[in-house]
């Protein structure tokens, strides 16, 4: 099998994804304990991003999505109270690449990274020191966090802040980002027996 990884340097919303989750060894017809039985955390500056650019989205995440105090500041969790994420499909994520969260966009599981290139790590950890990360802790700062807090409230606060981000956002050049792929061939038998 040819497993494949593609990195998007996209400076806003970077991204790493691989092939090899579609064949993931922990996934069969009966259960489903791959990465995406994980319920994604969505957190502030993932849901302004969604509210400007995919409203709809947003509005499904704010209506099902529960509030928490996350690794990442105020964020809010798609609780299924399924076995998978409410957004895995047969073919993949039902959101577009650049709506996803963090974790989803950049995690590779060590499993599959041990056949795509060594900065697939790397990569990851830039994340916190991206534009994205420090948006998403300016957003934390200006949302004043107290036991009041609801998904009306967080709404309130998304929808006020929404057209500083997207002023703050217009300047990053998103154009013609660089995209870098990799290729290798390994024996499926593999994925996963090398850990």
């Amino acid at each position: 099998m040819l497993a494949e990884f593609t990195i998007n340097n996209d400076p806003l919303r970077p991204s790493i994804c691989t092939n090899l989750c579609s064949v993931c060894y922990r996934n069969n017809k009966q259960k489903k304990i791959g990465c995406c039985t994980y319920e994604p955390e969505f957190c502030l500056f993932d849901l302004v991003f969604l509210f400007l650019y995919y409203p709809d989205h947003y509005g499904l995440i704010l209506k099902n999505g529960q509030l928490i105090k996350g690794y990442n500041g105020i964020m809010l969790e798609m609780k299924s109270d399924l076995n998978q994420c409410p957004f895995v499909s047969d073919i993949g994520c039902v959101l577009p690449k650049d709506a996803l969260p963090p974790l989803c966009r950049l995690f590779i599981c060590r499993q599959a990274a041990i056949f795509g290139p060594a900065m697939i790590e790397e990569k990851f950890d830039l994340y916190f020191s991206s534009k994205e990360y420090q948006l998403n802790n300016f957003l934390n700062t200006k949302l004043i966090d107290d036991q009041d807090i609801t998904n009306s409230r967080l709404h309130n606060f998304i929808a006020e802040i929404s057209q500083t981000i997207n002023t703050m956002i217009s300047g990053i050049n998103r154009i013609n980002l660089p995209i870098e792929s990799f290729k290798r061939e390994i024996n499926i038998e593999d994925f996963g027996s090398l850990l």
